[in-house]
């Protein structure tokens, strides 16, 4: 038995460790805070991080996001400030920041947007790797996104599926029996639906979301892509070529001409207004229309109406693309071990679950064990979104989702092609 077992700590021990509680809880996290962290916390007086990412579309992920990063930062006297803007103005901050060496500790990408400047990002392989063991692997697109030459960039942290969302109600009312199966049934069936007033509504706008979602697996479906297996530029083949030619009809047959101007929110209040029959996009509209208990023409929850379906198929098959979001450290960063720290957290089941639970499932996770998260049971009519999830390809396949491929999205080539077949 040890002297200070038997008899209690000595004056000199007690007052070390009365003085160590007493900083503790000067610096701000308190004794609360040390049991709650499980340790005592790793980083100086005065650390902070500087978390940028964008406005949700689903509005109570927000809240979720900012009470976890005040709890990891009241846990380890970090000050975690969380600055959310629309995702369409992240490229230009981003860029700056690269070229300044000032900016976000954490930057969350979309896409593989992070990939044009993986020198300056700090290698996370081993918080990926580590995630990989525990929760059984990224789904092999997102894994994609987020590597580069045998590394990981960023984190996969979540994706945004894309589906059709549809009123069940205007294709009845057209005489439609179903859901298309095929473009060219697609373009027959949307015929109908534009002379009832009801168009197809696809964004062609530059905007991160709904118009790459719509775009690139439009032209891969023709067998189109912009380079092949040995990374050969192929975009101009004969696939593209009869995939614009396609478009050109659908799009002026079927389809709404003002999306051409939307961006990713336009559909979606094109769609809640009952001015579209159908649109490539998130479970957003659907959550808006429950949330805010929307009602139809009829005063019918319109929720009632809506009905999820895969894209139709072309020539080569039925293609998704959703849309994945990395979490990056800038080497310039001066606190990068406390945010890979605040990533791992943000990572472990008991912050990720919740999370993707109060974003009402307009998340999927990248990790593949989530596929079977009680998530999906909690909103049933979302299923569709899980359901095609797997089918989903990286940015610039057939070949590599490096750099060029990057660059290729954020500036709108795909789109802007279709946009001028279009007028």
């Amino acid at each position: 038995m040890s002297h200070e077992t038997a008899v209690g700590v000595s004056r000199r021990q007690f007052m070390r460790r009365a003085g160590l509680a007493a900083g503790l809880t000067t610096a701000g996290l308190g004794i609360d805070g040390i049991v709650a962290a499980g340790r005592a916390p790793a980083y100086t007086t005065g650390t902070s991080l500087h978390f940028l990412l964008w406005r949700n579309f689903a509005p109570p992920a927000d809240p979720e996001i900012l009470r976890q990063s005040t709890e990891w930062g009241r846990q380890n006297r970090v000050t975690v400030k969380v600055e959310q803007i629309p995702p369409n103005d992240i490229p230009a901050r981003a860029a700056v920041a690269m070229e300044t060496g000032q900016g976000p500790d954490i930057i969350q990408s979309f896409h593989n947007w992070q990939n044009q400047y993986a020198r300056a990002l700090v290698d996370v392989t081993d918080i990926c790797t580590a995630l990989e063991s525990k929760y059984g692997g990224f789904i092999d697109y997102a894994k994609a996104h987020a590597t580069l030459d045998g590394r990981f960039t960023g984190v996969p942290h979540t994706i945004v599926p894309q589906v059709y969302v549809v009123r069940r109600s205007y294709l009845k009312a057209a005489g439609t029996p179903g859901w298309p199966k095929t473009w060219d049934e697609l373009r027959r069936e949307g015929k109908k639906w534009k002379a009832a007033g009801h168009p197809i509504g696809q964004t062609l706008g530059q905007t991160v979301g709904d118009a790459p979602a719509f775009t690139y697996p439009y032209v891969w479906s023709y067998g189109a892509a912009e380079r092949d297996e040995k990374g050969r530029v192929v975009i101009g083949g004969r696939p593209m070529l009869e995939a614009l030619k396609f478009f050109k009809a659908l799009w002026h047959e079927a389809m709404d001409p003002a999306g051409v101007g939307w961006d990713d929110i336009s559909n979606n209040r094109a769609f809640l207004s009952g001015a579209i029959a159908a649109t490539n996009n998130a479970p957003s509209i659907y959550l808006t229309a429950s949330n805010q208990l929307i009602l139809d023409a009829k005063n019918e929850p319109l929720v009632d109406d809506i009905a999820h379906v895969p894209n139709p198929a072309g020539p080569a098959g039925v293609f998704h693309y959703h849309y994945t979001q990395q979490l990056a450290i800038p080497r310039y960063s001066k606190n990068v071990p406390a945010a890979k720290d605040f990533i791992r957290w943000l990572m472990e089941r008991d912050q990720f679950a919740k999370y993707l639970r109060r974003s009402q499932a307009y998340h999927a996770a990248a990790l593949t064990s989530y596929m079977k998260d009680p998530m999906w049971e909690m909103f049933p009519a979302l299923s569709p979104y899980r359901d095609h999830l797997l089918e989903g390809r990286h940015l610039g396949w057939k070949g590599p989702a490096d750099a060029r491929a990057a660059q290729v999205v954020q500036h709108y080539v795909l789109i802007e092609m279709l946009g001028n077949v279009a007028t």
